[in-house]
């Protein structure tokens, strides 16, 4: 199987990179950060290819580097600067913040999607992560919504060729005591690419338009 990972030069992007490819699938990575994108590609030898999928001209320059045939799209968002403390924005800070958080996670699925959507075998699977749960009232919750929308959309178009699209999100921690750890939990970058790599097998065919969580176990809601 033949799987691109975008936001490998992320950690969570290489560690999604790096199960794939033991798992036996052919691996390309994808990042905008040169020099760690070439790094993590050394370390995994695997292929990789520089582009910034929030910038359309980017990923136009690097459409010859596509591979001509993928089997799963696995969407990281590599977000471009660091969120900071929302108590101390300015109107400003926060303009840039929704901005940066819109693109690197939302618009950069939706480019990726559309130039290398035709690329995709029959059968084939789109993930989309969302690494990080939001608060409510941020930016990142709105973006969960925007991406969960978008991802029931594509999933009817893309549903006629077989190819199934769903979201990963992390949801709720579980707190201490609750009863349904038995052991100590995997850090979410782990349970997030097991997810992740089950959607992308047959198994997972009837699954399609979700977005599912990854909550150690914990319920999403309590109470």
């Amino acid at each position: 199987m033949e799987v691109l990972v975008t936001g490998g030069d992320t950690d969570l992007g290489r560690t999604i990179a790096e199960r794939f490819r033991d798992a036996g699938h052919q691996v390309v990575i994808a990042g905008a950060r040169r020099g760690d994108l070439e790094v993590a590609a050394k370390e995994l030898d695997v292929d990789a290819i520089v582009f910034d999928n929030t910038d359309a001209a980017s990923l136009e320059q690097a459409r010859d580097q596509f591979p001509h045939h993928l089997d799963t799209i696995v969407n990281v968002p590599a977000p471009k600067q660091e969120a900071g403390d929302p108590r101390t924005y300015s109107l400003a800070d926060r303009a840039t913040a929704w901005r940066n958080a819109l693109d690197s996670t939302v618009l950069s699925a939706v480019l990726t999607v559309q130039i290398l959507g035709d690329h995709l075998r029959s059968g084939g699977s789109i993930i989309s992560v969302l690494p990080d749960n939001p608060t409510e009232g941020g930016a990142e919750s709105a973006i969960k919504a925007a991406l969960s929308d978008w991802t029931a959309g594509q999933a009817a178009h893309f549903g006629i060729r077989g190819i199934t699209v769903n979201a990963v999100a992390s949801g709720r921690s579980a707190e201490p005591g609750y009863d349904g750890l038995s052991r100590t939990p995997a850090p979410v970058a782990e349970e997030i690419t097991r997810l992740a790599l089950f959607l992308s097998t047959p198994a997972a065919r009837h699954i399609t338009g979700q977005t599912l969580h990854v909550s150690h176990g914990a319920l999403a809601n309590f109470g």
